[in-house]
């Protein structure tokens, strides 16, 4: 086994660096996870519809969603492809 000494200032140095590192990486995954998925109940809204359409939607799987438990989730780009497959463009 190898032994490396360095000075107790460096050492505190590189654990602040890795906790900062740990911390921005933790942030960064639950920002991940709410900019790609979204709570059920805030669907209707984003969309302008009512929460019986909605529920309609997800009877038919209209739109694909993720269920744990009560918990429903949907990825925004279902909802993205979902809106581009009813875009009605403009006929020139």
């Amino acid at each position: 086994m190898e032994f490396t000494l360095i000075e107790k200032s460096r050492l505190e140095q590189l654990e602040s660096n890795i906790l900062e590192i740990k911390e921005s990486l933790s942030q960064r995954n639950e920002s991940d996870l709410s900019s790609t998925y979204i709570e059920s109940k805030k669907v209707p809204k984003l969309l302008g519809i009512s929460q019986k359409t909605w529920q309609t939607y997800r009877d038919n799987r209209t739109i694909p969603f993720i269920q744990f438990g009560s918990k429903i989730w949907v990825k925004r780009k279902d909802i993205e492809d979902f809106l581009n497959s009813h875009y009605i463009s403009k006929n020139i």
